[in-house]
């Protein structure tokens, strides 16, 4: 199983929109690692994790055939994580011919957004607990715990590996943890955390996003239930830029910890 990060933003981007912070600048200064899109990632070229607003650019940039993609999954219906307009560019009027109708899965209130692009997909909803096959992937549907209150993550496996993508989330709520004990019948090859607030402690009572202290916690907590194992990669993704470290200093930060800190367009063989 291949996963590549396409973006590994928060909602703002790393250098943000409108923002001139130190470590803004910092990131467009020294570019490379330090320049982040919004979260999105790619399972084997052809399983594709939410439509985010930078996909076109990260198309360009990573030289991604779309055209490849069979199957999307959506996390959330959040603006950086669901762009219905790209669906609209699956219209053979762009093409001279049609295209396959694209399967969609998501929860229930993405409905209305696709609405418009109804003819070129096939929308599949989902609820937390339900299993289900794609063209090439099995997959187990988990509930977030997140401001958009429908929001899923998913274990994602396919002959024999696995990976389990927690984004966007707090840390997994007790019916999560349970689904993932239930369905996870071997550790898992790579766990794929949130982290969105880096360094920073979470405001007291926020439940919507992890940072580092979450991530660890949560490796820690997997290990000693055998969801993973020694062998199993841990990397942090979804950044925002208030978290101010940028990629070396956050990879320097969670070296000892044994987590990987994604950067946009990062591939990992399992």
């Amino acid at each position: 199983m291949k996963i590549q990060w396409i973006g590994t933003a928060a909602a703002e981007g790393w250098p943000a929109v409108f923002c001139q912070c130190e470590a803004c600048r910092k990131a467009a200064l020294l570019g490379g690692k330090n320049i982040r899109t919004r979260l999105g990632a790619i399972i084997d070229d052809i399983l594709l994790l939410d439509l985010n607003p930078d996909l076109y650019a990260q198309k360009l940039h990573f030289g991604l055939d779309l055209n490849r993609i069979q199957d999307v999954l959506i996390t959330h219906n959040h603006g950086d994580h669901l762009t219905p307009l790209y669906m609209e560019f699956r219209n053979p009027a762009y093409y001279g011919k049609p295209l396959p109708l694209l399967p969609v899965y998501g929860p229930w209130d993405i409905a209305e957004s696709l609405k418009p692009y109804e003819q070129y997909i096939r929308l599949h909803v989902v609820e937390a607990g339900d299993v289900f096959d794609t063209t090439k992937h099995h997959i187990t549907t988990l509930p977030a715990v997140h401001s958009a209150v429908n929001g899923k993550m998913y274990l994602i496996e396919r002959e024999g590996k696995s990976l389990l993508y927690l984004h966007d989330t707090g840390f997994p709520c007790r019916e999560a943890l349970d689904l993932i004990m239930k369905h996870v019948t071997h550790p898992v090859d790579l766990v794929s955390m949130d982290c969105t607030f880096g360094p920073n402690p979470l405001p007291k009572g926020y439940t919507s996003h992890m940072g580092f202290a979450e991530n660890i916690h949560l490796k820690r907590r997997f290990l000693e239930e055998g969801v993973a194992d020694g062998y199993t990669r841990f990397v942090a993704a979804h950044f925002s830029h208030n978290g101010k470290l940028l990629h070396q200093e956050m990879c320097e930060y969670m070296k000892p910890y044994g987590i990987e800190i994604a950067y946009d367009g990062m591939v990992l063989e399992l």
